[in-house]
């Protein structure tokens, strides 16, 4: 699937807690920057609510609707 470039609302880069849900951890004006952020989340980890690092999840983009903007 090819990624909208041109969003107006942003960018969210998130890691799967189960199959379906996913719990975003940053948001972003451009979709570059998305990328950038998703490129240091492999390198350098960030920790969870408990403190430690996120290890071993694959981190998705995903473009923030306009349901949520409005909720």
């Amino acid at each position: 699937m090819k990624p909208l470039l041109e969003n107006p609302y942003g960018y969210k880069v998130c890691y799967p807690i189960n199959r379906k849900i996913y719990k975003y951890r940053y948001l972003t004006k451009t979709y570059k920057q998305a990328v950038d952020i998703k490129k240091m989340y492999y390198q350098y980890p960030p920790p969870d609510d408990n403190g430690k690092p996120i290890n071993n999840v694959k981190w998705q983009i995903f473009p923030i609707t306009r349901k949520e903007v409005i909720r």
